[in-house]
């Protein structure tokens, strides 16, 4: 009898040991099916068009579209020409946005993630007239990994952005810098090349300025001469390497670019198309102005004269700094004459 007891028990034992399992794996598919795998299905190669809505505005967005293999950014006043691998690591991020967990269930969290309407970036994705993405941006945290480095510190630096997809209500913990990617200023699009050129190439440069302060600089065999003159060749090669690759965030509206521009940098040399750069400086708001024929869509203005300097040196650039030794006590001070007595 209580071999049979004892044995009813078991079977009573092993049918809710049973029950349990089942349960706990119901449960974690259920739970599995209720968090997105992924966030959205984009194809990067037939992406059509990206609208970027100011934070807490629901029209008038900043566009981005695409005409062939070119990007061109369209506000509700201009149209400027983009930088197409700029927009390409953008909607390869947002392909690869994989939900790592939930960090918030509800509009009760959106003001925290800074993912409310009047919080996020509205970002609008398109592959021809189909929505393929649409979604808002929020808060971006920052945090140490515990990965340590020499020293004792820390190095590991964890970066992830925090996501609502429309149509849902919770917010997604994605990783990387999607946060940063989405702006609603025409700049963060733009081909901010000034102009670029193989230093090895040239041979020769033209200086064009504002009265007589032109100068030419010309190489011969592995020589630079400035108007026949020998210059330093370090501080020649060091202003060389300073410039071939200019790059600059900062354009121009086009209501404060200048007509004229009376500072020209013309770039020659073998196996080269000719480079012209211009500038100009405005002295009421003390303002420099930077274009080139590398880049013709673009004028770089700003109150920084950083770049103007950088492209349009003088002839001092080019030659030694001449120290004047000043030696004291090489001219004898004339006796006074002695007092008559």
């Amino acid at each position: 009898m209580k071999t049979v007891k004892n044995r009813t028990l078991l079977i009573l034992f092993l049918i809710l040991a049973g029950f349990a399992v089942i349960m706990y794996f119901y449960d974690r598919n259920k739970g599995e099916r209720s968090f997105k795998s992924e966030l959205f299905t984009v194809d990067s190669s037939k992406v059509s068009e990206i609208m970027v809505y100011p934070k807490g505005k629901t029209d008038n967005p900043l566009k981005l579209i695409k005409t062939g293999k070119t990007w061109k950014i369209k506000t509700s006043k201009n149209s400027y020409p983009a930088d197409s691998s700029v927009i390409q690591r953008m909607i390869s991020a947002v392909s690869r946005a994989i939900p790592e967990r939930v960090a918030g269930t509800d509009r009760t969290s959106w003001k925290q993630f800074e993912i409310s309407d009047s919080l996020g970036t509205h970002v609008v994705i398109s592959q021809s007239n189909d929505i393929v993405a649409d979604f808002r941006i929020g808060k971006i945290s920052i945090s140490q990994g515990n990965n340590q480095q020499m020293y004792g510190r820390n190095q590991n630096i964890i970066i992830k952005s925090h996501v609502r997809v429309s149509g849902d209500d919770r917010v997604y913990v994605v990783d990387g810098f999607l946060s940063m990617m989405f702006g609603d200023q025409p700049s963060m699009y733009r081909n901010r090349v000034v102009f670029k050129v193989d230093k090895n190439t040239i041979t020769k440069l033209t200086f064009v300025y504002p009265g007589d302060s032109s100068f030419m600089l010309v190489k011969t065999g592995n020589h630079w001469l400035l108007n026949d003159q020998p210059v330093d060749s370090a501080k020649t090669e060091n202003w060389l390497n300073s410039i071939r690759n200019t790059m600059n965030s900062e354009f121009a509206d086009d209501g404060t670019s200048p007509f004229v521009f009376p500072y020209t940098l013309k770039i020659e040399g073998n196996d080269m198309s000719a480079i012209s750069i211009q500038g100009a400086i405005n002295p009421a708001p003390k303002k420099y102005f930077v274009k080139s024929t590398f880049n013709p869509s673009a004028v770089f203005g700003s109150g920084n004269p950083n770049l103007f300097n950088q492209v349009f040196p003088g002839k001092d650039k080019f030659f030694p700094v001449v120290e004047k030794v000043v030696k004291e006590n090489t001219k004898k001070k004339p006796k006074s004459p002695p007092k008559k007595k």
